[in-house]
């Protein structure tokens, strides 16, 4: 479909703020996330820039490690090729599938910090590499990158919101949302929803790919990835479970009803959850209680890192919000604005927000969506009242921003998206 292509730009948001000097100097900097998001399509690009693709080493490929392994100063002979008076940009592609990749990352880095700026990248494996045992610690920088976002997707940045402030200030918020330029934007939201935010289907724009694509993707993460990183041996058991959670998505996560629909044990479930969430499939958000009394506080809700997974319009176009706010805490936090997280809230009276922006344990926005309603929900609105912070009603189907009383607005879904990135 070449009328969507058109619209594919694929600049990172990341890019504008992973190689910041204010951030990173001084620091490698490891960047996680799914499979197949982009991480080294966005590393080459990066290189490629700076005009330094030589300085790109896969460790998948077996004349690197060939090369590594006859001569152990073979990274370091091509860095000192490659400096010339400004620090040489260098790659690592999957260098923890080495056994001693934490020796060789120190060693390298701790001699060559001032002449080279480093890039580590990788998915399930690093990120659960790293948390175990940390002889990094104090040399590195964390980041993730997520599937694509609006902004990404159309190539517009303009509009991206780069701090907190503005949602505390809903008149402000909705200033900034007024303001949005839509032009093809609505044909890119309507393709994030289709094709979700990886890139290989959406650039192909194609149906029949995008079927063949999401099967070999759940085959790849539940079969090979939970067969080399955990000892879990019941494949069909976990196959299952990625089966019925769809249908969980936006509602509460009972592990009881899934270990009595699969036949399983509550620590099995649990395990292949935890499990999951390391292989960037799905994703889980905590209740926020501490300011609500009556607050429920333990079951998480989930949702899917590819939301094209989900069968239900309502549950994707949920899915979508949700993973544009878990990205934009995400990049808030890592450019140090503030520790931000993602929640939602329910009471034991069941009245529930689909979302809580979360900045340092306070609370500082709610989100509702809604596909097509504009009217403002009942619970947002109480909750917003309780909690004295903005009502933002995210809507699929709304044409234009609308304030109502009570410190509540309605925000067409395209404008929200283009404003957080």
């Amino acid at each position: 479909m070449p009328k969507q292509r058109k619209i594919i730009a694929m600049k990172r948001l990341i890019g504008d703020y992973v190689f910041d000097p204010e951030i990173t100097a001084g620091k490698m900097i490891l960047l996680t996330g799914p499979r197949q998001v982009g991480k080294t399509t966005f590393a080459q690009a990066w290189l490629k820039s700076a005009r330094s693709e030589l300085t790109y080493f896969n460790w998948d490929d077996p004349s690197v490690m060939l090369e590594y392994t006859r001569n152990p100063l073979y990274l370091q002979n091509v860095i000192d090729e490659a400096f010339t008076k400004r620090p040489v940009p260098v790659v690592f592609d999957e260098i923890h599938k080495h056994r001693e990749w934490r020796s060789v990352l120190k060693g390298l880095f701790d001699t060559n910090r001032e002449r080279m700026k480093l890039l580590v990248t990788g998915s399930a494996r690093l990120a659960l590499a790293r948390k175990s045992g940390d002889s990094l610690l104090g040399r590195y920088f964390s980041f993730q990158m997520f599937p694509l976002g609006l902004p990404e997707v159309v190539g517009n940045f303009t509009h991206v919101i780069n701090e907190e402030s503005p949602f505390v200030n809903g008149s402000q918020f909705a200033s900034l949302a007024r303001k949005v330029k839509i032009e093809d934007a609505r044909q890119g939201l309507e393709l994030l929803l289709k094709f979700g935010g990886f890139p290989e289907p959406l650039v192909k724009g194609s149906d029949r790919f995008h079927r063949r694509w999401q099967k070999d993707y759940k085959t790849l993460l539940t079969r090979e990835d939970v067969r080399d990183l955990s000892r879990i041996s019941d494949i069909k058991g976990i196959e299952t479970l990625v089966e019925i959670l769809p249908t969980k998505v936006g509602s509460h996560l009972s592990i009881p009803s899934l270990s009595r629909d699969l036949n399983r044990k509550y620590d099995t479930i649990k395990n292949w959850l935890n499990m999951l969430q390391g292989l960037y499939m799905v994703f889980t958000l905590r209740p926020w209680h501490k300011s609500i009394v009556r607050a429920i506080k333990k079951e998480e809700k989930l949702y899917f890192f590819d939301w094209s997974l989900l069968s239900d319009p309502g549950a994707r176009f949920e899915n979508l919000i949700a993973m544009a706010l878990l990205r934009m805490a995400t990049r808030l936090t890592e450019t140090g604005i503030g520790d931000m997280e993602v929640r939602y809230i329910r009471d034991r009276e069941k009245r529930e927000v689909d979302f809580v922006l979360v900045k340092d344990n306070e609370p500082i926005a709610l989100f509702e969506t809604k596909a097509g309603e504009s009217g403002i929900d009942k619970s947002g609105r109480f909750f917003s009242r309780k909690m004295g912070i903005p009502l933002y009603q995210i809507v699929g189907k709304a044409k234009k921003v609308e304030a109502f009383p009570g410190n509540c607005f309605v925000i067409p879904a395209v404008n929200f998206l283009l404003c957080t990135g």
